[in-house]
C-alpha cells in the first residue's frame, strides 16, 4: 500500500508553513516537490531541501534517503526506546513509521514531515498557539480526552480557510489556536458539508522544543463516513 508524507515548510520570520514536497513509498522511496505551493515559498525564502537540490526531479531510492534518515532519532541514543515509546511505537516500527510519527522534526531547521490529508482521520499540532489571549486562562484546564470545537473563520488575513481550534469549559470558549495551514483547505471543504466529526485532545507538550509553539496540543480527528 502505497504510503505519503507531505514536506512542510515553515518560513522563519513570518512562520507560514508551505507544502513544498511529497514523500512516497511503495516499495520503493520516491521525492518530488509539489506546486502551487513551491513557488509561494520560492517568493519567500525557500531553496531547496538539503540533498534534493534539483526542483524538477523525482527522487528515488530503495532505501529511506540518507538526508531523511539523519532526522530520525539515533537507535544508538541510550533513550531510544523511551522515545519510540512516547510516540506508541515500538522496536519492530518501520523507518517510515517513525518518520510519520516525530514528522522528522530538528531544532536546527524548518522542515517536517506530515502525513497527507486523510479524509476519515487526521492528527496534528495546533498552530498559532503563541497568539492565542486565552492559552494562559485555560491550557490549565485542558486534559487528554477533551473534545475541541472546529469554527471556520473566514476573515483572517494570514488564511483563507483558517479554522479556530476552540476548547469550551463552563460555557466559555477557548481558542487554543488554529488547524494548520497544510490541512485547512481540505477540512474547510468538509466543514461546509457539514459532515459530522469529533475532535478530541491526543496529548499535551507545554516544554517542546521542537515546536515553534509555547503549548503543543497535538488533536485527533475523525469524521464520519456515512455522511
Amino acid at each position: 500500500m502505497k504510503r505519503e508524507l507531505w514536506l512542510i515548510w515553515r518560513q522563519p520570520k513570518t512562520r507560514r508553513r508551505y507544502k513544498v514536497g511529497i514523500l512516497s513509498f511503495d516499495k520503493i522511496y520516491t521525492f518530488s516537490y509539489l506546486n502551487p505551493e513551491l513557488d509561494d515559498a520560492l517568493k519567500n525564502g525557500f531553496t531547496y531541501f538539503p540533498g534534493f537540490e534539483d526542483l524538477q526531479k523525482e527522487y528515488e531510492s530503495e532505501q529511506l534517503f540518507a538526508n531523511i534518515a539523519t532526522r530520525l532519532p539515533n537507535p544508538k541514543r541510550p533513550d531510544y526506546l523511551n522515545i519510540l515509546n512516547s510516540y506508541d511505537l515500538d522496536s519492530s516500527s518501520s523507518q517510515f513509521d517513525i518518520l510519520s510519527a516525530t514528522k522528522g522534526r530538528l531544532v536546527t531547521d524548518s522542515y517536517e514531515f506530515v502525513p497527507v490529508f486523510d479524509s476519515k482521520k487526521i492528527e496534528f499540532d495546533i498552530a498559532g498557539t503563541r497568539h492565542s489571549n486565552d492559552i494562559s486562562e485555560c491550557c490549565h484546564l485542558i486534559q487528554v480526552n477533551d473534545l475541541l470545537t472546529l469554527e471556520l473563520d473566514p476573515n483572517n488575513e494570514f488564511d483563507d480557510h483558517a479554522i479556530k481550534v476552540l476548547f469550551i469549559h463552563d460555557s466559555k470558549k477557548c481558542q487554543l489556536g488554529f488547524v494548520p495551514r497544510y490541512y485547512s483547505k481540505e477540512l474547510t471543504e468538509l466543514l461546509n458539508k457539514q459532515i459530522s466529526y469529533s475532535a478530541m485532545v491526543e496529548s499535551l507538550n507545554f516544554e517542546s522544543e521542537l515546536n515553534d509553539e509555547d503549548v503543543t496540543v497535538f488533536v485527533k480527528l475523525i469524521f464520519n463516513d456515512n455522511c
